[in-house]
């Protein structure tokens, strides 16, 4: 396997910081679609049309995916699909500052199976910087009282699920174009989600297409899925799993700064103590290596 260079890792990793940025921004318009259709509903939609504009985008590329691609695409598609579902389920259960958090667990998932699955153990950096993150991500989601409840332990599942997504990706990507491997996965969340509304939800298309409907799978289908995933598979493989973790805990942080700039709400001191500590825990990964290289034989 090709070994990136300094450049392709650094382009990855800011490629990685946008992609938290459209999934932080869209939450708040997310939130108020949900409202108006059911969240399976809404999903299976969102990504139907993020598949349909990743495949014309990737035309010849996705008709040359061998077998073998298809399916690593499909697996990597069932892994975050039990991601989404077991969120969705939780948050019924529970509040959204524990998801939130309990979600965020994959940072903590990601340097504790990458060793034992993939052998490549986080470097001392990349260790500080993710237990930095943890520590925000809990201040950043805190509320009083902070409790437990049966919710809490799906969402637990779901953020085990995103940690084996971005192994996965790690794993499975290298050697195949992101557009197609990206459309698989796509397409079978949304097969997925399409036969998950059909069973447990009591409408599986919308009845009304509000503009904010449309507005919200426009938004959320071109940039939160199709480019997101596209960037997720092509990309991540440039960095290493426990840094690309780091750089999604970024995702609450951009989630909170454009609900106070679009939803009017409020952070506490704390909060925005902890999304500090997020970016301190990227900036300390990123830092490491160069203020503590060590020197060259002369």
């Amino acid at each position: 396997m090709d070994i990136p260079s300094k450049r392709q890792r650094a382009v990855a990793e800011v490629l990685l910081v946008t992609v938290t940025v459209f999934w932080g921004g869209t939450f708040p318009i997310v939130k108020d679609s949900v409202a108006e259709v059911p969240v399976l509903c809404f999903l299976w939609v969102r990504f139907a049309l993020s598949a349909l504009l990743l495949a014309l985008l990737a035309g010849k590329e996705l008709c040359n995916l061998d077998a073998r691609g298809v399916r690593r695409g499909v697996f990597l598609g069932v892994l975050l699909f039990l991601s989404y579902a077991f969120q969705t389920f939780g948050l019924e259960l529970t509040s959204s500052a524990n998801a939130g958090f309990l979600t965020g667990l994959n940072v903590v998932w990601v340097p504790l199976l990458v060793g034992p699955l993939l052998g490549k153990p986080p470097a001392q950096g990349s260790r500080i910087g993710v237990a930095l993150a943890f520590v925000g991500l809990l201040m950043l989601t805190w509320h009083s009282p902070w409790q437990l409840n049966p919710g809490d332990v799906l969402v637990v599942i779901c953020s085990l699920f995103v940690a084996l997504h971005i192994l996965g990706l790690d794993a499975l990507t290298a050697g195949y174009d992101g557009r197609a491997l990206a459309c698989v996965q796509i397409t079978t969340m949304a097969v997925l989600a399409l036969a998950g509304s059909l069973i447990f939800e009591p409408v599986s298309w919308p009845r009304a297409w509000s503009s904010s409907l449309l507005w919200a799978l426009g938004i959320t289908a071109v940039f939160a899925t199709a480019y997101a995933f596209w960037v997720m598979t092509a990309f991540q493989r440039w960095t290493t799993p426990t840094r690309a973790a780091l750089i999604y805990t970024l995702e609450p942080v951009f989630a909170a700064i454009f609900s106070v700039l679009l939803a009017g709400d409020r952070l506490t001191p704390v909060a925005w103590a902890g999304g500090g500590l997020i970016v301190l825990g990227m900036v300390v990964a990123e830092a490491w290596p160069v203020l503590f290289r060590r020197p060259q034989p002369s």
